[in-house]
């Protein structure tokens, strides 16, 4: 199995050295520059919080006794901002009371002045151990895209390669926004496929009007309009994968024009007599269970068979909810990443409010809650009245941690209308088993808005 490699000990450690002594700070830099680690100074507690705003670190190296804000006060504010951050204090003699008490919030260790550069390299060592060891112990969590510990998901690691050395199809299923289409690109990189395109094709978006020059391709001509020749989708993953998306959705005609294909292997454009061959590997996503579409009338029983021949069900993130704080990490990364002063993790009753939520739009609506919260957050933690959920929900209250509905009033105007969209839509789409034409017959809105809207509150 590929996993994400740990690179820790090519690039080293990222430091930064905190003392008002520039004396100190420049023998220090000095000192810790070697062995690939990157070191940034800061003379003040202050100004290494205005770093650490900016920059991520393994590690800080600080004076305990500093004008303004001491060690101690930088040790709090810097686990709030960046909580695997390791902290060392250096101190005199005088003032091991407040090393020891650093350390029961969370340092590191202490060493006492004056100090031998060789402790500090041990020091430091032992840090890159342990950031090594997290680093490892993370990328166990991570396969190819795909974040999560839970039995199913470490199952679905392991089941990726072995499907990805076949050539035959796959089906894999699960509800909107599981991941069903990391999935798809985990096993086209691990395939002998990996070096050409992965094609992803949205079934439920093609009209029969647009299906065949959509999927088939072109000459200049073949209708009116047509001023160039134009490759197919599923030429253009000629040699590679083709990942037909949401293929319950697809209508009848698209299923036996499916079916040719994979059949015979080849393809007419518009306009052209002649069949090209292509060369690609069938994988099927559905958010419906294809066999019981199959028993109900609803989809093609021999188009079933063509591509299940291998099944891969993704099971809700309500039925492990023990990869939700993996995912809640990561989605925080990403956004400290292009916005560094962005909040670093999230409270105790936040935390529990994500853990009980029932996330009917999964991964995808995860994501969407936690890009929500990071925005609308006032702080440098997310606290649990910063959470928008698609459906009513009840969260802890920001006043007396008991349990009540977060007001629309107590949100901004635009943030009270995306909520209500997104209770609005996740309840049209359950009632109507996620079928967007349903979806748009019932709510009176076109099917465009109800696949923008879907996708942008996490539920399609």
């Amino acid at each position: 199995m590929e996993i994400v490699k740990d690179t820790q000990e090519e690039v080293g450690l990222r430091v930064l050295v905190v003392d008002d002594e520039p004396d100190m700070v420049a023998t220090l830099r000095d000192l810790l520059g070697g062995e690939g680690n990157t070191v940034a100074v800061a003379y003040s507690g202050m100004e290494a919080v205005a770093t650490l705003e900016r920059r991520v670190f393994d590690v800080i190296l600080t004076d305990l006794s500093m004008p303004g804000m001491d060690g101690v006060q930088l040790l709090k504010e810097a686990k709030i901002r960046q909580p695997g951050v390791e902290v060392i204090i250096i101190t005199g003699y005088g003032s091991i009371g407040s090393a020891v008490e650093a350390m029961r919030l969370g340092a590191f260790n202490y060493m006492i002045k004056p100090v031998e550069p060789q402790e500090i390299l041990f020091n430091l060592d032992h840090v890159h151990r342990r950031v090594t060891a997290r680093l490892g112990d993370q990328a166990q969590h991570r396969f190819h895209g795909l974040i999560g510990k839970s039995p199913a998901i470490r199952r679905i690691f392991q089941i990726i390669p072995r499907v990805a050395r076949m050539n035959g199809s796959v089906l894999i299923q699960g509800e909107s926004g599981v991941g069903k289409e990391l999935v798809a690109q985990a096993i086209h990189r691990c395939s002998a496929r990996a070096n050409k395109r992965f094609v992803p094709i949205d079934c439920g978006s093609l009209s029969d009007t647009l299906l065949e020059s959509e999927l088939f391709g072109h000459k200049q001509g073949a209708f009116t309009g047509s001023s160039s020749d134009r490759t197919g989708m599923i030429e253009s993953a000629h040699g590679g994968t083709l990942l037909l998306d949401e293929v319950g959705n697809s209508s009848s005609y698209l299923q036996s024009r499916l079916l040719r294909v994979i059949e015979e292997k080849k393809i007419r454009r518009l306009g052209e007599n002649h069949l090209i061959p292509v060369d690609v590997r069938i994988l099927a996503a559905s958010n419906a269970n294809l066999g019981q579409l199959v028993e109900a009338g609803k989809f093609r029983e021999d188009l079933y068979y063509r591509l299940s021949g291998f099944v891969i069900e993704i099971p809700p993130l309500r039925e492990r909810k023990e990869d939700i704080p993996l995912l809640v990490r990561h989605f925080l990364e990403e956004n400290r990443q292009l916005y560094p002063g962005a909040p670093a993790s999230f409270s105790p009753e936040a935390l529990d409010a994500l853990m009980d939520y029932p996330w009917p739009g999964n991964i995808r609506e995860l994501r969407t809650v936690v890009d929500r919260a990071v925005a609308f957050a006032e702080g440098e933690v997310i606290r649990a009245k910063d959470l928008m959920f698609s459906q009513p929900f009840l969260v802890p209250s920001a006043s007396a941690g008991g349990h009540g509905n977060t007001s629309p009033f107590d949100m901004p105007f635009y943030a009270a209308v995306e909520s209500f969209e997104q209770r609005y839509l996740s309840e049209l789409l359950a009632k109507v088993g996620g079928n967007i034409s349903k979806a748009s017959q019932v709510s009176g809105a076109s099917r465009k808005t109800i696949r923008e809207k879907g996708k942008k509150y996490g539920l399609l």
